[in-house]
């Protein structure tokens, strides 16, 4: 078990947060080790592998609720191939623009609508909602522009910004794909797997071999859409929460 004071999540929720990270070897009475924790925070976040349902109970128990189940995805970019002539075509026209400056973090910035993110677990709490999830990706993608370990590019399509992507590196060969999106004038337009696509030639072309994402059960598209372009499912977890609020 593993535990983390979250105190970045202050400036986006407005509340004291604690996450908990279980592995397989713990068992139930861990949680008694947690009792004072569970009245501190005024929200704690649970991650729990897939299998321990026993945990998962006694959580539930203790006034814990479940938000969405976690899948962690892989994807060797040494077997990467472009999905369709239509994807090849247009990724074949669209550009990585790294975003390097302030100015143009703030624009893009700007284009993410307050229902861009609507499956995300923060979105669907009905303590928290869609006003703090924008507000909490706004700020995440504001700290990691700070951060020389994240990248973040816009991608540009017949002169027009259609989405972006943002990841971080892990090790030498392998990048954690954070987030990934379409803008929302651009939907429903299949420039989604345009995106994907431009994020995985940056990273054959800086030289990664595997991305890392995670996907919410909550985001069956997202989910439906890595697995169709070739991510294989690696690991599950269940993610539970505990508001001391109302």
């Amino acid at each position: 078990m593993k535990k983390v004071d979250a105190f970045w999540e202050m400036q986006n929720i407005g509340k004291t947060v604690l996450e908990i990270e279980f592995d397989n070897k713990d068992a139930t009475n861990c949680l008694n080790e947690l009792t004072s924790d569970f009245e501190t925070y005024d929200y704690i976040v649970a991650k729990i592998p897939i299998g321990k349902l026993d945990i998962v109970h006694s959580l539930e128990d203790r006034g814990f609720r479940f938000m969405e189940t976690q899948i962690e995805l892989a994807y060797n970019l040494k077997k990467h191939t472009k999905a369709s002539s239509y994807v090849k075509k247009l990724s074949d026209q669209a550009q990585c623009k790294k975003v390097n400056t302030l100015d143009q973090l703030n624009v893009l910035l700007s284009r993410i609508e307050e229902d861009l993110f609507i499956t995300d677990r923060i979105s669907l709490d009905p303590l928290l909602g869609k006003a703090i999830s924008h507000k909490r990706y706004l700020n995440w993608l504001n700290d990691a522009f700070h951060k020389e370990a994240a990248s973040i590019y816009e991608v540009e399509l017949k002169s027009r910004d259609i989405g972006f992507f943002y990841s971080t590196t892990l090790d030498s060969t392998t990048i954690y794909g954070v987030l990934a999106s379409v803008y929302k004038k651009y939907r429903n337009r299949g420039l989604g797997l345009i995106v994907l696509e431009a994020a995985f030639n940056w990273a054959k072309e800086v030289g990664y071999s595997k991305i890392i994402t995670r996907v919410s059960s909550n985001n069956l598209e997202a989910l439906r859409t890595n697995l169709n372009l070739g991510f294989e499912s690696k690991n599950m977890y269940h993610i539970l929460r505990k508001a001391n609020f109302s």
